[in-house]
Order: structure tokens, then C-alpha cells, then sequence
């Protein structure tokens, strides 16, 4: 497979975890506001900032596995695909506001990114016997 459509691939494989990843946190989070009252509700955009730069970072962390390098490239092109993907989706919104979060939510997503793909290129040693 050419290098391109290797990158192509993981990157959307990549993204496409982040997002599910962010899913499912939003869900654990849903549960526990639900049950305890815990979470106030000028909290939630903050948390669906961190929600989200997670997401990217676990994203980031699948796309560079499958890529097997460029780990800082390949976590930063996942986390603006993710990007993307959610402003897309809060744009088709007709009520949705764009606010200064939106800049922190990029920046989030994209720092994220890159975590995640220099956390994939890391080799783990393993205790040989």
C-alpha cells in the first residue's frame, strides 16, 4: 500500500475511535450527572472540551499505530479531521453559537492530536525471561 493511502487510512480509522471514544465518555458522564447530581451545569461546556481533547488523544494514538510513524503529523492531521467532523456537525445546528470556546475546543483537539501520536510512537520494552 502506498504511503498515502496508508496515511489516508489510518487517519480516518483514527478519527473515527477518537470519535466513538468521545462518545462513550459522554455517555459515563451523562450516567453520572444523571445519578448523583454531581456535575453542574456550567461545568458541561469545560468537560466536553476535555471530552473531546481525549478523544483526539486516543484517536491520535490508534491512527499512529496503524501508520507505524510520523507520529506528531499523523496525531495532528487526526485531530483536525476530528475537528472538522464536530464543528461540521454543530454547524448543521441552526442555533448553534460559534464562542471563544470553539478556539479552546481547536486548540484542545489539536494539542491532543499531537499527544496522542507521540504517545503511539513510544515502544514499550518488555521484560524477557
Amino acid at each position: 500500500m502506498s504511503d498515502k493511502k496508508k496515511l489516508i487510512r489510518s487517519v480516518v480509522i483514527g478519527s473515527l475511535c477518537g470519535l466513538l471514544s468521545c462518545v462513550a465518555m459522554m455517555c459515563v458522564l451523562a450516567a453520572v450527572m444523571l445519578s448523583t447530581g454531581l456535575l453542574s451545569a456550567e461545568l458541561i461546556d469545560y468537560l466536553m472540551v476535555a471530552v473531546a481533547a481525549a478523544g483526539a488523544l486516543v484517536g491520535a494514538f490508534v491512527a499512529t499505530k496503524l501508520n507505524g510513524g510520523a507520529g506528531l503529523i499523523v496525531g495532528a492531521v487526526t485531530g483536525a479531521v476530528m475537528l472538522l467532523l464536530i464543528t461540521a456537525g454543530a454547524l448543521l445546528r441552526q442555533d448553534a453559537p460559534v464562542t471563544s470556546l470553539c478556539a479552546v475546543r481547536a486548540a484542545a483537539l489539536l494539542l491532543g492530536g499531537a499527544l496522542g501520536g507521540i504517545l503511539g510512537l513510544r515502544e514499550r520494552k518488555h521484560a524477557g525471561f
